[in-house]
């Protein structure tokens, strides 16, 4: 049998906890700021929205994600027709069923 250095277990006795979650709770302690946030003076007042600004910004991006998403998902669709058109098949009109 292996002997046991007594003070090694006299400190594994101490904590219960596994060795992973104290060395977790220590590079958790290591990446967190060691003071608490920063409190604004109530005298300071919020900056304004910019809507304008927004507003722009959001058109522009409208403008270029809008026609792409409608040919991303529209392409099988006029793929479709196309195809449909120059082998001369049409979709035919519903016939109206006798019972109604």
């Amino acid at each position: 049998m292996a002997t046991i250095n007594p003070a090694s277990a006299v400190a594994s006795a101490a904590s219960t906890e596994p060795a992973f979650i104290r060395s977790a709770r220590a590079a958790r302690k290591l990446s967190q700021e060691p003071h608490p946030f920063e409190r604004t003076a109530a005298t300071l007042r919020p900056h304004s929205v910019a809507w304008e600004k927004n507003t722009a910004q959001l058109a522009r991006t409208t403008r270029f994600y809008v026609p792409a998403v409608i040919f991303f998902f529209g392409w099988p669709f006029a793929l479709k027709y196309a195809v449909d058109s120059w082998n001369g098949v049409h979709d035919a009109p519903v016939k109206k069923g006798r019972r109604s």
